[in-house]
């Protein structure tokens, strides 16, 4: 397959389907569920390594404060709406979302649009249709991430992107899958703030109980008891 075929131009003219087929055959491992944006970036990677090899990097000379073109740095957006979570472990989530540029100036257009919210929803069972609870945390129209503490005890939750209107109406903008929590020691079941929590010797050395702490005061979010 010739170097071009893999430049960003093209890949994103291809469907999440075609850049997973062409990542299988650059021998590329993409876990389901993957942004599309992250395999265009290992593509361009590969791309990158391939052209290098057959091509040694030669020194360009620049003017002073002259920054060096590249044609594989990634956008900024890709112009979907659509919300991904990556568990960085059992009580600590990263979301990172983004919204088409249509969908983006219908809502801020509108004289009755307040705000955007990450809404954090639990569940027992994954197909519940209803959450057993629910809280928002508010973002700004210019964020694409967020880290996001979960509550303990819980099995399945969600996070969808929601627009808050003046009137008290909300409409969910685009939501991820359920995701099964791993379950977490039964200690933290209560690990809330201003509860004393009686860790074993070996993680209190670790640092647990001040973790725990700084974790409640640095992230104010609704939990339930």
């Amino acid at each position: 397959m010739e170097n071009n075929v893999l430049s960003l131009a093209h890949l994103e003219t291809l469907s999440s389907a075609d850049l997973i087929a062409l990542a299988d055959d650059y021998g590329i491992d993409i876990p389901d569920n993957l942004n599309r944006r992250f395999i265009i970036g290992e593509l361009l990677e590969v791309a990158e390594e391939s052209a290098q090899s057959v091509h040694p990097v030669q020194e360009i000379q620049l003017e002073d404060g002259e920054a060096p073109e590249s044609d594989t740095e990634l956008p900024a957006s890709f112009n979907e709406t659509q919300i991904s979570i990556i568990l960085r472990n059992p009580v600590w989530a990263f979301v990172y979302w983004d919204i088409s540029a249509e969908g983006l100036k219908k809502i801020s257009e509108s004289s009755r649009f307040k705000t955007l919210l990450l809404r954090i929803s639990y569940f027992e069972h994954e197909d519940d249709v209803s959450p057993l609870v629910y809280y928002d945390i508010q973002i700004r129209t210019e964020d694409r991430e967020q880290y996001v503490l979960l509550e303990p005890g819980r099995k399945y939750f969600r996070v969808d992107l929601v627009a808050s209107f003046a009137d008290g109406l909300t409409d969910s903008l685009t939501i991820s899958k359920k995701i099964l929590l791993p379950k977490t020691p039964a200690i933290f079941a209560k690990a809330f703030p201003g509860q004393e929590v009686d860790v074993p010797k070996i993680l209190e050395v670790s640092g647990m109980k001040k973790l725990l702490k700084s974790h409640y005061e640095k992230y104010r979010q609704s939990f339930e008891e």
